[in-house]
């Protein structure tokens, strides 16, 4: 399959005069034929109109405004192409949105979700998604930036970087998560479906802001009225009073509040300076890239998403890595060499929480027949070849498999019941990652997990308080850091653990083996 996309890449590059890889890259970097034929069909597909193309990364992004700005010098054409990232500079990011304002040039933006909403750049004629989006939701908003204008449909076009399947191949290979991905999104997306709003999690980042405002509406109020507005008759009943007066002394610890003699609540002046710069009002930020560190060396960056434990993984440049230390002051994850062998090719969405409602959906791609009418041939292809899998392991039967020294749970369920089950495992002296698709357990065996998963059944409750102080990195929106340790940690494990639903799988997998 490769050689066969080498030759057609080789044909498209010559009638453009694109560069393509050499062989010797193509040994570094597989997935770059695949990369530079998007680059190859984009340039063809895009020139000439204004359009949006999500990558799944920033670096992912500067490559492809980089290809496509190369496509455009060596044809002679001027630029098309350009960035638009949380890293980039604000002044950069702004040409990128006058280039797509103005009507007189087509510009097409290589993006992340900083263009996703609430930035106004007109209507668009297409949106181009590489790899599965972060969400339904998400893919809903970026396909309706397409199709604004009257009797023009709103178009989408997706790429899938699938890999040549080999006796080695894992299993989220053998079951193209990427693609199947994709296509249960817009299985849902077509449905009517998408992501319901989050609304029992503690959201204290937001908290943190509305205290601020809240004062600089009333220039100053006392803690029991502030109570009042905010929990007591708020969007935030779910927070104490206890977790709120540990937030107020923080945040006077900090120099942003403080209060007067009278027990009036005001702002000091670092609260000050917060509240009149322009970035006080949005209520999102760009996610923090951590440096990974091995042995003093720096291998790169990239946000993190997952909980994260010592002994615990993540999955970097191509390989597994284990957790030594996280610093959240620093940014740095200090990691050494893991085992496992071989990965999986599918990259995250951009390291997205994946719904349990999309995991059924893609259960139920794979589990049926019947046909996808939007793919084209070679993703058919890599359909059929995923079914015949899905059958061949007995996917619908089995939810525990071993797979060399990897034991692997498929459980079909999405991230918030996946990390939870990860950190419950983990508290019991398993190491693993949670790979998406299914959860991998390192150096143990299926008989292992399950007596670890009736031993959490048979102990005591499980506090999901407890499972969030293991995590070394909770800090994930924008005001987090000036929270204390007692409500970051309430709020992270509100936002981002199950511990019913982790339970339920438990029961079901233990059960399910009993009956085997």
């Amino acid at each position: 399959m490769i050689n066969d996309q080498w030759q057609r890449l080789e044909t498209l590059a010559e009638a453009l005069e694109i560069e393509t890889p050499t062989e010797q890259n193509q040994e570094e970097e597989p997935d770059l034929v695949a990369r530079t034929a998007i680059v190859t069909h984009l340039f063809q597909v895009l020139r000439g109109s204004n359009n949006l193309v999500f990558p799944n990364s920033r670096s992912s992004v500067e490559f492809y405004a980089d290809r496509l700005r190369r496509c455009c010098e060596t044809a002679g054409v001027p630029n098309e192409f350009w960035p638009h990232h949380g890293n980039l500079s604000k002044e950069i990011r702004e040409q990128t949105e006058a280039a797509l304002k103005q009507r007189e040039k087509p510009a097409s933006a290589i993006c992340t979700n900083t263009l996703e909403l609430g930035i106004d750049i007109g209507a668009v004629k297409s949106v181009a998604q590489i790899g599965p989006p972060p969400s339904v939701a998400s893919l809903r908003q970026r396909l309706g930036r397409s199709g604004r204008r009257k009797n023009e449909p709103a178009i989408l076009r997706g790429y899938a970087i699938e890999s040549e399947l080999s006796p080695k191949s894992l299993l989220s290979d053998q079951l193209r998560e990427g693609l199947i991905q994709s296509v249960a999104m817009v299985r849902l997306l077509t449905k009517g479906w998408y992501e319901p709003t989050p609304t029992d999690g503690l959201h204290a980042s937001t908290l943190v802001q509305q205290i601020l405002s809240v004062i600089v509406q009333f220039g100053g109020l006392q803690a029991q009225r502030l109570w009042n507005i905010l929990c007591e008759k708020g969007a935030f009943e779910a927070v104490p009073k206890e977790l709120l007066a540990s937030l107020l002394r923080k945040l006077g610890q900090v120099e942003i509040i403080f209060q007067d003699a009278t027990g009036l609540i005001l702002l000091a002046p670092n609260g000050e300076r917060i509240c009149e710069h322009y970035s006080f009002y949005a209520a999102f930020s760009s996610e923090e890239e951590f440096r990974i560190v091995t042995g003093g060396r720096t291998l790169g960056s990239m946000p993190i998403t997952r909980p994260l434990v010592p002994g615990g993984f993540i999955i970097f440049a191509g390989r597994r890595w284990q957790v030594i230390s996280v610093s959240q002051e620093d940014l740095v994850i200090d990691v050494r060499p893991g085992a496992g062998g071989t990965l999986p090719s599918f990259e995250a969405s951009g390291g997205a929480t994946i719904h349990d409602r999309v995991r059924e959906e893609m259960r139920d791609v794979l589990r049926n027949d019947e046909p996808i009418v939007f793919l084209d041939q070679m993703a058919l292809k890599f359909l059929e070849e995923a079914r015949d899998y899905y059958k061949r392991l007995g996917c619908e039967e089995s939810w525990i498999r071993q797979s060399g020294n990897q034991t692997q749970l498929l459980l079909w369920k999405g991230d918030r019941i996946q990390d939870t089950l990860l950190l419950m495992l983990q508290a019991k002296g398993f190491k693993g990652i949670n790979e998406g698709l299914c959860i991998s357990l390192t150096n143990t065996t299926v008989g292992d997990v399950i007596t670890g998963m009736e031993e959490i059944l048979r102990g005591q409750q499980v506090d999901a308080l407890s499972l969030a102080s293991a995590v070394q990195m909770k800090v994930r929106h924008k005001w987090d850091a000036l929270l204390p340790d007692d409500l970051l940690t309430a709020s992270f494990a509100s936002e981002n653990l199950d511990v019913g639903g982790a339970l339920a799988v438990i029961s079901s997998v233990v059960g399910a083996t009993d009956h085997g």
